[in-house]
């Protein structure tokens, strides 16, 4: 009897676009790209359903849906630049320990 209650897509895809993306680790990041990946899938599931549905109901969850890819656009141009910083830092520290003398630390520390 321990059943969690699963929100419907539409209002689960409205929480993930309010998430402040910029603040979030790259674990986190990933994360909540699989979540909203999720999400869409979910969405045009509920849009090629069969059965009646009002056309409100459609037109919203087709909004939705446009709103969460330029979202994930969002996600993944972080995702990336994460990993292009992550690169970058790790490229620098190896170069730059190779013309070390011996004793000194990379970046001073």
């Amino acid at each position: 009897m321990n059943q969690q209650s699963q929100l419907s897509p539409m209002v689960g895809a409205i929480d993930l676009m309010r998430v402040n993306i910029e603040v979030l680790p790259l674990d986190a990041l990933q994360a909540h790209a699989s979540q909203v990946l999720d999400t869409i899938g979910a969405l045009n599931s509920y849009i090629n359903s069969p059965g009646p549905r009002s056309s409100n109901a459609l037109r919203n969850a087709m909004w939705l849906v446009r709103k969460l890819v330029l979202h994930m656009a969002r996600v993944r141009d972080l995702i990336n630049a994460y990993t292009a910083a992550t690169a970058v830092i790790a490229s620098a520290q190896s170069a730059g320990a190779a013309n070390l003398a011996p004793g000194q630390r990379p970046f001073g520390l």
